[in-house]
């Protein structure tokens, strides 16, 4: 058993504070001082005071005034507090007073007078020290609609005071727009504000604000010597010091072959840590990484491809990525090629459409042999958009390549000359014929095309870019496209009249090809062109036929209409043609005399 507990104690422990035992003062009783109260004296009202204490302390002589409220609603408050503290800062009443006069200047509705007038107000009020107040959020938009509306001397002003504060700006969040605006409005700043970035760009282009302004000089505003001017120190410090008469690295090189090696080491070493934190959405950045890949051989070229595998689809918008990936796809395994064109696949539509990414989409489907898995990867994707690729002037482009292969009328010069660059690589690193990649290629595109042509055709046909899709797919699709043929024959059987299918400027273009398909030359500009199929339907007797059935030769060819005249050209239909038309040739000859250049040729091949 414990120690029994003493009658009266607490029986309840304590925690968190520490018990200590009263010890005896060392005074005795008689040491204390009798107490000077005395008792409390009540007055006529029944309240009860207390004497002073002697020891108390004295009251403040004067209390301090109590701290003014703000009046006014919650939000009140706070703009009265805040207009307080910007009053203390240094320039707090230039701020304000310009932030006011900015609400008007800004305005859209101004008439040039009173924008004139405010302006010089602003500038009389902010002239001397825009550098203060330039990195600070509101004082950063005044000085924006400043550059703006002000005049060419007034933008001057701003630019001049800003002058040796270009990369502080930069790398502001509010002050890199000040820079955008000056290189948009202010012409005259631009080499200023370039030369000022040149050297420092390797850091730049790693800052999220400063690569902004880096991109728009590169993109947008500098010449080729500008360009290489700020890329330069990417290439090492003997490419860096060089004159401004040299814009490339290949000029360097022509000169001076021996250096290829030591630019080789100072891309990569540049290109390593953008390629490790995925930063290559930026233009000048597109050119160092082609630059890597066209001049690096061996293990560097596959390192560097390896490293692009998921990173190619952000630079496919510039015409410099565009080249990278596509020279990526021709140089790379097909392991390398697959892992591509999976990355592709979310951004398929917008890359169509795109002036620079649509070619790489062509480089795909011109180099990988493995046309099973473009099939699935791509071309189903790019067919079930037919829709809204076919009017679209680039995204046309990729789906007629799959029909008429290197056709110079649907593939870019650029995108043709990389092609046509790169065929020796491609013979070495692929395993199946062009040809057959061609023809396989058409195979999976064209039943989805004459399907979508058979919908489309009627109204297609006249319009420029998607009747080149239904000539196309007439004339090389190898499927059935009877029901597409039909559509456009039921047009030709109307009666001739103004906007009729044989006269349309555009729609005529697409019977012609019809009928001349397989007996025209072939010109030497289209000798890449794949060939027409060989079992097209007989379109130059299926036109005359429904012409003659209808009653309409003779009105075609007096109206002029290009088609008659192929049908008097093509072998198959020539003499049966002339054999119709041949008893009204005075009917004929009448409207040559008007002028028409192809009557006059019809009338000259009846002869």
């Amino acid at each position: 058993m414990g120690p029994v507990r003493a009658k009266g104690s607490d029986s309840k422990k304590s925690f968190g504070k520490k018990s200590f035992d009263k010890k005896p003062s060392g005074k005795k009783p008689s040491d204390k001082k009798p107490s000077d109260k005395k008792p409390s004296d009540k007055k006529a009202s029944g309240k009860v005071t207390k004497a002073a204490k002697p020891y108390a302390k004295a009251a403040p002589a004067k209390a301090a005034p109590a701290k003014a409220e703000p009046v006014g609603s919650r939000a009140q408050q706070q703009k009265q507090q805040r207009t307080s503290r910007q009053q203390q800062g240094a320039g707090g009443d230039v701020k304000i007073e310009a932030r006011k006069l900015w609400e008007q200047l800004r305005r859209g509705d101004l008439d040039g007078d009173t924008r004139r007038t405010h302006m010089a107000a602003m500038m009389g009020l902010i002239g001397g020290r825009i550098k203060e107040i330039t990195l600070k959020h509101d004082m950063s938009r005044v000085v924006q609609t400043c550059i703006k509306y002000g005049s060419g001397e007034q933008r001057a002003v701003i630019a001049g005071e800003l002058e040796g504060a270009e990369l502080e700006l930069a790398r502001s969040m509010y002050g890199r727009h000040i820079l955008l605006r000056l290189l948009k409005h202010c012409p005259a700043a631009r080499a200023r504000i370039i030369a000022a970035l040149s050297g420092h760009v390797r850091r730049l282009v790693r800052h999220k604000d400063a690569a902004a302004v880096v991109d728009e000089c590169y993109s947008v505003y500098a010449n080729a010597a500008q360009r290489w001017a700020l890329a330069a120190e990417f290439y090492g410090g003997e490419c860096a010091v060089m004159g401004t008469h040299v814009t490339s690295v290949d000029a360097i090189l022509d000169q001076a072959p021996q250096r290829r090696a030591g630019v080789v080491a100072a891309l990569k070493l540049a290109a390593a840590p953008l390629l490790e934190k995925g930063t290559v959405q930026h233009g000048v950045v597109h050119r160092v990484l082609l630059d890597l890949v066209r001049l690096a051989d061996g293990a560097d070229r596959r390192a560097a491809i390896e490293a692009l595998h998921g990173l190619a689809v952000e630079m496919v918008h510039t015409r410099d990525g565009a080249h990278c990936a596509m020279l990526c796809l021709l140089h790379g395994s097909p392991k390398d090629r697959k892992a591509l064109v999976r990355s592709f696949r979310p951004f398929v539509r917008k890359m169509a459409c795109d002036e620079h990414a649509h070619a790489v989409l062509i480089g795909a489907l011109d180099c990988v042999d493995d046309t099973v898995f473009v099939a699935k990867t791509l071309l189903a994707d790019l067919c079930a958009l037919a829709g809204e690729l076919l009017p679209d002037t680039h995204g046309r482009r990729v789906l007629l390549y799959a029909l008429a292969g290197r056709s110079p009328h649907y593939v870019g010069a650029d995108a043709l000359a990389v092609l046509r660059a790169g065929d020796a690589v491609r013979a070495a690193t692929s395993k199946k014929d062009p040809a057959t990649r061609r023809r396989e290629l058409a195979a999976a595109a064209g039943p989805a095309l004459a399907a979508w042509a058979a919908g489309h055709a009627a109204a297609a046909v006249f319009e420029p870019l998607p009747s080149q899709a239904v000539a196309e797919t007439l004339v090389r699709a190898p499927c059935d496209k009877r029901a597409a043929w039909d559509a456009v024959l039921a047009l030709v059987s109307r009666d001739i009249a103004p906007g009729h299918v044989l006269l349309h400027p555009v729609a005529n273009r697409v019977v012609s090809t019809c009928i001349l398909a397989g007996h025209a030359p072939v010109r030497a500009a289209a000798a890449d062109a794949a060939p027409p199929y060989e079992d097209n339907p007989p379109y130059a007797a299926d036109v005359l036929d429904a012409l003659a059935e209808s009653g309409q030769l003779l009105a075609a060819a007096q109206a002029g209409a290009f088609p008659v005249r192929a049908l008097l050209e093509v072998p198959a239909t020539a003499d049966r043609a002339r054999g119709l038309l041949a008893p009204h040739l005075s009917a004929i000859r009448a409207k040559a005399e008007e002028g028409n250049a192809t009557v006059e040729a019809i009338v000259s091949l009846l002869k």
